[in-house]
């Protein structure tokens, strides 16, 4: 099959298909935006953060956030954005979802 780039360009010469283009793409045209430069999830910095509860908290500020089902350990995660990914999981695994990757 030949590549995107060695396939012919049929430009779109009748009403009919410009119609159509424009009720495909909701009346948008153009060139979308270019994808961001940053991941969408950055990896954290913090030594400590994701290790189990069973101790002292390990850092100043670290929150704890209650494993997804009962019996499931806890873990000791960053104040903001780490607690909050962290109890978004939990909530999705204790609701009956499945996790899909591990």
């Amino acid at each position: 099959m030949p590549t995107k780039a060695q396939r012919p360009r049929i430009p779109e010469t009748t009403e009919g298909q410009k119609k159509a283009r424009l009720a495909w793409n909701r009346g948008e045209t153009g060139k979308g935006r270019k994808p961001a430069d940053h991941p969408v999830v950055e990896e954290c910095r913090v030594e400590e953060c994701g290790t189990p509860t069973g101790g002292p908290r390990p850092a100043p500020g670290m929150v704890q956030v209650a494993g997804a089902r009962d019996g499931a350990v806890a873990h000791w995660y960053c104040p903001d954005r780490c607690a909050a990914i962290a109890r978004a999981h939990a909530d999705l695994r204790s609701n009956g979802h499945q996790q899909v990757n591990p």
